[in-house]
């Protein structure tokens, strides 16, 4: 049985660390010693043909999917993906745990980020950019 979305995870999992099809061609050569031409990942992604075994274990590694089988079941991914999921790499899942540590922190990095309120509405942002560049009042003494 073809499972049809080897292909659309791999391109999906690709984009998300950041790497073009020729990255993916130098590292599976480099660190897996697997020589693949672009055409051949691009017939992957496009389901026109699957990696052997070898192939797609390395390209798990290279593209981080640690849970193999929630990640590629069609019957997972039918039942429980949304239009508005998005996936987040191991640097991003490290950070949200790290934030969650740490809740006596929170308050700075939301300040750092630009976040004391929440989000804020681009009218409000653009009234205190504004506020911002004048010059500041004079205390009564």
């Amino acid at each position: 049985m073809k499972n049809n979305r080897i292909g659309e995870v791999l391109k999906q999992y690709r984009k998300q660390n950041s790497m073009s099809v020729t990255d993916v061609m130098v590292q599976l050569r480099d660190r897996y010693e697997l020589s693949v031409a672009e055409k051949t990942i691009y017939g992957w992604e496009s389901n026109q043909a699957h990696p052997t075994a070898d192939t797609f274990v390395a390209l798990c590694e290279l593209y981080k999917i640690r849970n193999l089988a929630d990640t590629f079941s069609e019957s997972t991914t039918k039942k429980t993906a949304k239009p508005k999921d998005f996936l987040i790499s191991a640097e991003e899942r490290s950070l949200i745990q790290q934030y969650r540590k740490y809740p006596e922190l929170q308050d700075a990095v939301k300040r750092v980020l630009n976040m004391e309120s929440g989000f804020k509405r681009p009218e409000e942002e653009t009234t205190q950019g504004e506020n911002a560049t004048q010059e500041p009042k004079q205390a009564k003494v």
